[in-house]
């Protein structure tokens, strides 16, 4: 309508042209007068979408060296759908499952292009370690010892013991050995072995010389012992 040409007009210090680009969000005022003087004022608002906002739960490792955390990723504002990139050769799921000890990184980039970037850290446990001992077993007989113990992991500790006891140490053992199996509170295990011994028991020689003479007294015996 009106007469053409038109003169814009979009406030002190802004454009004279009939369209605008390179807006930030905001309340916009025009007024149009055309060839006669004729003028008409409209508005117009650029709104913009929130910021992508990123928070993870993460599930550490369990055992030392294992593969058992997980990292629950959590995306709010921007537009949907969104893609995740967690790095090269790595998945592209929101989600991430069987991981190992380590940091992870993720960038969310929303339909609109806009990015948003969230590290969490997987942890995992010093290793469980078993370390065991032994007392031998004397003259053959089931008098030997044997003791596991349990270090770092996570406690308390539960105790299998090849001959079926559940004690950190067992008493009353013959020769021979003896495995143990420790396992912490997360289900890690660890085991190691005590070799139980044969402590033998003296060995006696005996050796003598005959009397000489019939109802003589001039003999003689003697014992030698070793070991």
């Amino acid at each position: 309508g009106g007469v053409a040409p038109y003169t814009y007009d979009w406030g002190v210090g802004q454009p004279t042209t009939q369209d605008r680009t390179g807006l930030a969000a905001g309340a916009y005022n025009v007024t149009v007068t055309d060839a006669n003087g004729c003028s008409k004022t409209t508005s117009a608002t650029i709104t913009q979408t929130s910021d992508i906002v990123l928070s993870s739960t993460q599930v550490n490792v369990l055992c030392f060296g294992s593969s058992t955390g997980s990292i629950d990723l959590t995306v709010t504002g921007g537009v949907a759908p969104f893609t995740y990139n967690w790095g090269v050769g790595q998945p592209t799921t929101e989600d991430r499952s069987g991981l190992a000890a380590g940091v992870y990184t993720v960038i969310v980039t929303d339909a609109n292009g806009c990015t948003a970037e969230c590290t969490s850290t997987i942890t995992e446990p010093t290793a469980l370690t078993a370390t065991c001992s032994a007392t031998d077993a004397s003259c053959g007989l089931a008098t030997g010892t044997a003791t596991v113990t349990a270090a770092d992991g996570t406690a308390p500790y539960s105790y299998s013991w090849s001959n079926g006891s559940t004690d950190a140490s067992i008493t009353g053992l013959a020769a021979g050995v003896y495995t143990a199996t420790v396992t912490d509170a997360n289900g890690c295990i660890a085991t190691c072995e005590s070799t139980v011994n044969n402590l033998n028991g003296p060995l006696a020689t005996c050796s003598g010389t005959d009397v000489l003479c019939n109802g003589g007294s001039d003999g003689s015996a003697s014992v030698t012992a070793t070991g």
